[in-house]
């Protein structure tokens, strides 16, 4: 067999670090403020004592060991990569990085999204990645303007019905 198709160990015991998501556009990666700050917070809870090891076998708790220390690199990397973005009071009432947006869509449906980077996109907890296509298509918009956007069952229309850069809960968001 071809030494393509065979696992060759490397001799280090060193785990491979998931690759990070990259920008579109290659730049520095952004992030809001409170994504950072979760990102500092999931580093310290990786670093600290580790109370779901209770009760596993020596092996086990050997392989959990090596994926807190795996996910403690990544983010160490992460945190170095990332630039916090800080709400500009100049922005206020047009969509950029960092704002919740409240979208009407064409049946009525309202929905919050918060634009925020790659690192803290959550579409289930309402925050959208500044590279997907609906953020896209929101940036730089003001109350009252219209987005369309290509979606898996077709295309939807949204009206911007607000824009604010407070932190604010949001209802649940619609499906993409």
């Amino acid at each position: 067999m071809s030494k393509a198709f065979t696992k060759e160990d490397s001799g280090g015991d060193e785990a491979l670090v998931p690759p990070r998501p990259r920008s579109a556009s290659g730049d520095k990666r952004y992030i809001t403020p409170e994504g950072y700050r979760a990102l500092q917070e999931e580093l310290a809870s990786t670093q600290g004592p580790d109370s779901g090891a209770r009760g596993l076998t020596p092996l086990e708790a050997g392989v959990r060991r090596q994926e807190r220390e795996r996910r403690a690199r990544h983010l160490v990397a992460t945190l170095e990569e990332v630039r916090v973005v800080e709400p500009d009071p100049a922005q206020a009432g047009r969509v950029f990085f960092g704002a919740w947006v409240e979208l009407e869509d064409e049946e009525g449906e309202r929905v919050r999204y918060r634009i925020v980077g790659l690192d803290e996109a959550d579409v289930k907890a309402g925050r959208l990645s500044v590279e997907s296509p609906l953020a896209r298509a929101l940036l730089g918009k003001e109350v009252g303007e219209s987005v369309q956007v290509e979606r898996p069952r077709g295309a939807v229309e949204y009206t911007v019905v607000a824009v604010d850069y407070a932190a604010a809960p949001f209802s649940t968001p619609l499906s993409l």
